[in-house]
């Protein structure tokens, strides 16, 4: 077993020895790396595996994050995504949500690749599988009813690619969500899922955790509630560090963001994360938003190797 892969297992076991867990968030940088769009890449299983682990090396990385595209799964579900630019965009809500939404071409890639990883790459890193939340699905599918009614319409489709991502055994399954309001308690029927989702994971033995935007401090106990076992921070309208050690007080394990390519206060971020786990903290480390395919692939190199010389 690798040391980045015994790194991820420490944190999701919630040990706070040893360095803490890196785990970048990356969308288009494997297709820069195949030197394919990112759109051909999502489509084919043996290309996206391939630019997912060079990227993860590239990055130094604990763990491949695979699936970090918050419009694959509405795409799936029928929704239509505008190509024109990067990031695609969702284009139409659909009429009608697919049957079968593990069958389109797109999701489909993502559980071969999800299948092919756990085959290839597990001995040298954790495998972290991403699907859309189930609110952030809601909202896509159903953008004119309320959130208790579309999580109702979406609930069939998304229970269902979340078991063919969790039969694909990833060591973590990572839900992604933005809060619609930093300063309001999500509504309880949000809350409700969440639990289903959690049973659902537990029967396959496997990690949930969730990932999250748009966070205000005010809600880490609603957070804490979800009875998780990871959480990550995306961007919030607090202090993540602050919030992150307040989660990290209970049996979370708790993800705190750094700039995609470093700036100043990057390695403050890594020694204050460092020293909170010397007190006993379950925090790691990830990215603010994903690495894409843009910018200078020495700084990517130099910021994995300021994380593992500070760390």
């Amino acid at each position: 077993m690798s040391a980045a892969r015994q790194c991820f297992e420490s944190m999701l076991a919630g040990r706070c020895d040893g360095r803490p867990a890196w785990l970048p968030l990356v969308d288009e940088l494997p297709a820069r790396l195949s030197q394919t769009s990112y759109r051909e890449l999502t489509a084919d299983a043996g290309l996206w595996t391939a630019g997912l682990a060079t990227a993860a090396e590239l990055l130094g990385a604990d763990a491949i994050v695979a699936g970090f595209d918050p419009t694959l799964t509405a795409e799936a579900c029928g929704a239509g995504l505008d190509w024109s630019s990067m990031p695609a965009g969702l284009a139409l809500a659909p009429a009608e949500i697919a049957a079968q939404p593990t069958a389109a071409p797109r999701q489909a890639a993502l559980l071969e690749t999800l299948r092919r990883l756990g085959a290839t790459a597990r001995a040298r890193f954790g495998l972290v599988a991403m699907l859309a939340g189930p609110a952030t699905l809601a909202r896509q599918l159903c953008p004119e009813q309320p959130l208790e009614e579309g999580l109702r319409r979406i609930k069939t489709a998304h229970m269902a690619v979340a078991e063919a991502m969790l039969q694909a055994r990833p060591d973590l399954l990572l839900l992604d969500e933005r809060m619609p309001d930093p300063e309001v308690e999500p509504e309880r029927a949000w809350q409700r899922t969440f639990g289903t989702l959690r049973n659902l994971a537990a029967h396959y033995d496997v990690p949930l955790g969730l990932r999250v935007e748009n966070w205000g401090a005010g809600q880490a106990p609603w957070l804490a509630g979800l009875k998780l076992q990871v959480l990550l921070l995306g961007a919030g309208s607090g202090d993540a560090l602050t919030v992150a050690r307040e989660l990290a007080a209970g049996p979370l394990a708790v993800g705190v963001p750094v700039p995609v390519h470093g700036d100043a206060g990057t390695d403050a971020i890594i020694g204050a994360v460092s020293a909170a786990r010397a007190a006993g903290s379950r925090l790691f480390l990830s990215t603010a938003t994903a690495v894409g395919g843009q910018g200078d692939l020495a700084a990517l190199r130099g910021l994995a190797a300021r994380l593992r010389a500070a760390t």
